[in-house]
């Protein structure tokens, strides 16, 4: 029935609307014709009665445009508010609001009438006869592509002319015996003509072709900034029907809020350092994305970490099983008594290994550098700009500063010569929580220099969040394996190996840093294989993850070696490999 109702009034309203207007056109004709044949005033009177009663009847339509005033952008979708001012007559109105955005949710239309007024029905419609106006710098570049175009033609007529030329010059080449003239004479002549038309043609040809080549070249570059210029501007075919009931004669501003699904936002991060004793700098910045077809000119505006979810169901956790892999052993057999086995495997990066012993409980420091009025709700944070700003409807995403702090941080360099041999500066950032940042991209810069790019992990669990400012190329790390030819030797059935590797380090910077080294000893997962520590010097061993941290103070031009040594022991029938989860 809904559906009937809707597709009823998708065709009743526009239809109503155009009877309206061809009855008020047929009675002014009547009213003039009768004046004309000069019937008398009662006949004139009934006639403009009629005319009266067929306006209150209808009603009156007004047509109008928004103007975005104010919009919300979320992760994806902005609710966006737009006002236009309207005069209503008293008894029934009709408001059609015109090039609104075409992937409006209709569900959530809302509308502010003034006092005395009532909202008797909505009614989206779709106008298929909007023509697409191109702008005003669209029209310029289109005149000038098809002058370009009709100049290129010409030229390549021309052309075409020269070359049917030089084809029946050649064509006719030919040296006649029955003329008056000496066949050497005719030579002499033909050559010499040869030469001096072919000439003028090539050289025709050349500057024609020339000037084409630059007007096809200039044709292609407004064919190109064309693209860039198109926008979905003027391509909105929805329109909105208010039917509106007025007690009085009035005038007011008509605000209709809605949310659209062709906008949103994209968090990045430039993190600056300017040296290993300041604090770092973090801008927070919006990558903003309108395609609603509308401008948003002067409009006040908000930029929320919400995201508006269709399915707003609880998610439903099952069990989940874990058993050991036997090749060509059946589903229902791994899952007997027999081959059960419990697992445990956590997932982290070479730093999140290792968990200060000495976390502190001081809040993170930071002084504000007000971008933006900053709120943070239980669902999500709302940052309101404090300037007017106007979003473009267009392909290209715009660029907005959301909020800058200056963080108090503590560096030190970080290596794990296993996997780099590297050395990595680290900007360390106590309870980051409460910085309010969200997972996204950042551009990362050092003394003013252009480091790279990282990415930003929002849902990072410990205290500390450790920020890479990229690779210190002054100090050198070497890792290498210590051969011993006495490394395996057999007892009995089992075999046992020795592994020994030595850390080299090279200070070459001009101040004393503090570098702490991460490797790792390997871990068993079978009870015939053990791992025996021999050797790893102040290091600090983790048996959960078999990590190894050790702490160095390097001073300018220094080197320093870290030695450390393990021992497998295992069957010697046994083949062993190793692998990394």
């Amino acid at each position: 029935m809904f559906f009937l109702k809707m597709v009823w009034l998708d065709w009743f309203y526009p239809l109503k609307s155009a009877f309206y207007q061809v009855c008020q056109i047929c009675l002014f004709l009547c009213i003039s014709f009768i004046k004309n044949l000069k019937i008398s005033t009662m006949k004139i009177k009934y006639a403009t009665l009629l005319l009266l009663v067929t306006q209150l009847f209808f009603g009156q339509e007004v047509v109008k445009e928004i103007e975005i005033k104010r919009a919300t952008i979320y992760l994806k979708g902005a609710k966006v508010t737009g006002t236009t001012p309207v005069v209503l007559k008293k008894g029934r109105n009709f408001v059609k609001l015109i090039n609104l955005s075409n992937d409006i949710d209709e569900n959530t239309y809302k509308i502010g009438l003034g006092k005395n007024t009532t909202l008797m029905a909505i009614t989206p419609l779709n106008n298929y006869l909007h023509g697409n106006k191109p702008s005003e710098i669209e029209q310029k570049l289109e005149a000038e592509k098809k002058k370009n175009a009709r100049s290129i033609d010409l030229l390549s007529l021309q052309i075409k002319t020269l070359l049917g030329e030089q084809s029946i010059i050649n064509a006719n080449l030919q040296v006649h015996t029955n003329d008056k003239i000496s066949p050497q004479e005719q030579l002499i002549k033909l050559t010499s003509f040869y030469a001096k038309r072919f000439l003028e043609i090539e050289n025709s040809l050349y500057l024609l072709q020339e000037q084409k080549n630059d007007l096809v070249t200039a044709n292609a570059n407004i064919v190109n900034q064309l693209a860039e210029e198109k926008t979905n501007k003027n391509k909105n075919k929805k329109e909105l029907l208010l039917e509106i009931e007025a007690k009085t004669e009035m005038s007011f501003d008509l605000s209709v809020t809605y949310v659209v699904n062709s906008a949103g936002w994209m968090p990045l991060y430039d993190i600056r350092a300017t040296d290993v004793s300041s604090p770092l700098e973090i801008v927070f910045k919006g990558k903003i994305y309108q395609k609603t077809g509308q401008d948003w000119t002067n409009a006040k505006l908000f930029v929320s970490t919400y995201l508006p979810q269709n399915n707003q169901n609880r998610p439903i956790l099952s069990p989940l099983y874990v058993n050991e892999f036997v090749a060509g052993m059946s589903y229902n057999q791994m899952n007997n008594d027999k081959y059960k086995k419990i697992a445990v495997n956590a997932t982290t990066n070479s730093y999140q290994m290792r968990n200060d012993a000495n976390n502190s409980n001081e809040e993170a420091s930071y002084f504000d550098l007000p971008v933006a009025n900053v709120s943070d709700s239980q669902m999500n944070i709302l940052y309101e700009l404090n300037e007017i700003q106007t979003i473009k409807s267009q392909e290209k995403e715009q660029f907005l500063i959301l909020d800058k702090k200056e963080v108090a941080a503590t560096y030190k360099y970080h290596t794990v010569p296993k996997v780099n041999q590297s050395v990595y500066l680290l900007a360390i950032v106590k309870n980051w929580q409460n910085l309010n940042l969200i997972s996204g991209e950042a551009s990362l810069f050092f003394d003013d220099n252009y480091i790279g790019k990282t990415y930003l992990q929002s849902n990072y669990v410990n205290d500390e969040f450790p920020i890479s400012l990229g690779i210190d190329e002054r100090i050198v790390i070497k890792r290498r394996k210590i051969e011993d030819k006495d490394e395996k030797k057999f007892f009995n059935s089992n075999k046992k190996e020795t592994e020994s590797y030595d850390i080299v380090i090279r200070n070459t910077t001009k101040q004393t840093i503090d570098l702490e080294v991460l490797d790792q000893l390997p871990i068993s997962e079978n009870e015939k294989i053990t791992v025996k520590s021999l050797t790893i010097g102040d290091g600090v061993y983790d048996e959960k993850t078999g990590s190894i941290l050790w702490q160095r103070k390097i001073e300018s031009g220094k080197t320093e070696i870290i030695h450390f040594a393990y021992e497998l022991k295992y069957p010697k029938d046994m083949r062993i490999h190793y692998s990394n989860r």
